[in-house]
């Protein structure tokens, strides 16, 4: 008889093996006194790499780009158009602690260390697997 979860294990083992090229930090953010303060590093938790991939959204057609049968005014363009830039993946069995909406990840060149890109977490889909789908937007600023 087929173990499920041990079934699943593997397969997200494996493919991380097979996609996870990529290097990223988790940069811990938290919110300070004032509700419209810019968030800060977060003193309680720390930040950690972690081998991932990131997918890119499609590029958001131009006005009049669109076929006229399925998207039929302006409104149902927006609500086509996707809520996050990219989406970085990971598995997270080993990570030492979870990462929340609104942490920041960096994007690393893998060989020079060099940032390739700067994201704030938009939303992390929970499915019940420990492969992670990181909804992310790039973003300058710095916790």
């Amino acid at each position: 008889m087929i173990d499920w979860n041990e079934a699943s294990a593997a397969l997200e083992t494996n493919v991380a093996e097979i996609f996870d090229r990529e290097t990223f930090r988790v940069l811990p953010t938290a919110r300070r006194v004032g509700v419209n303060d810019t968030r800060m590093a977060d003193p309680d938790r720390v930040g950690f790499p972690f081998l991932g991939s990131i997918h890119f959204g499609p590029a958001a057609l131009a006005p009049g780009f669109s076929h006229p049968s399925t998207l039929s005014s302006d409104r149902d363009r927006a609500r086509e158009m996707p809520a996050h830039e990219a989406v970085v993946t990971a598995l997270s069995t080993d990570w030492p602690e979870p990462v929340k909406v609104e942490d920041q990840i960096v994007w690393l060149d893998l060989e020079t260390g060099v940032e390739k890109g700067r994201f704030l977490v938009a939303a992390i889909p929970v499915d019940g697997g420990k492969r992670l789908a990181i909804f992310v937007n790039r973003t300058k600023g710095r916790p």
